[in-house]
C-alpha cells in the first residue's frame, strides 16, 4: 500500500512537472508571437514615417497635433480621395505580388477629375 502511494506520489510530481513545463513553452510562445506582431508594426511605423518625410521633408518643423491637422485635411481633399479610390479598385483587380506602387507625382498627373 505504501509502495502505492509512493509511486502515485511520484507520477502526480511528474505531472506537474510536465504542466509548468507545457506553461513554459506556452508562456514563452506567446512572448515569441507578441515580440513579432510589435516588430512587425515598428516596422510599419517606420516605413509610413519614411514615407511622410519622403514627400513632405518640412514635417519635423511641425509638433504632433499640426500634422495631424495638415495630413487630416490633405487627405480629404478630391484629389487625395479619387487617387485613394483609384489605388483600392486597383488593388482589388491584381494580386499583391502583380501590384506595383507608382510614384506619388504620377499619381497626381493622371486623370483625377
Amino acid at each position: 500500500m505504501i509502495e502505492n502511494k509512493n509511486e502515485v506520489s511520484r507520477n502526480l510530481e511528474k505531472a506537474l512537472q510536465a504542466l509548468e513545463q507545457a506553461k513554459q513553452r506556452a508562456a514563452n510562445e506567446k512572448k515569441k508571437q507578441n515580440e513579432k506582431k510589435c516588430k512587425a508594426e515598428n516596422h510599419h511605423k517606420y516605413i509610413m514615417g519614411g514615407i511622410i518625410v519622403k514627400y513632405f521633408p518640412d514635417c519635423y518643423h511641425y509638433d504632433e497635433d499640426e500634422l495631424n491637422r495638415i495630413l487630416s485635411v490633405a487627405l480629404q481633399t478630391r484629389e487625395c480621395q479619387q487617387v485613394i479610390s483609384k489605388i483600392k479598385s486597383e488593388s482589388q483587380e491584381t494580386t499583391p505580388s502583380q501590384a506595383t506602387i507608382p510614384n506619388a507625382q504620377n499619381e497626381s498627373k493622371g486623370d483625377t477629375e
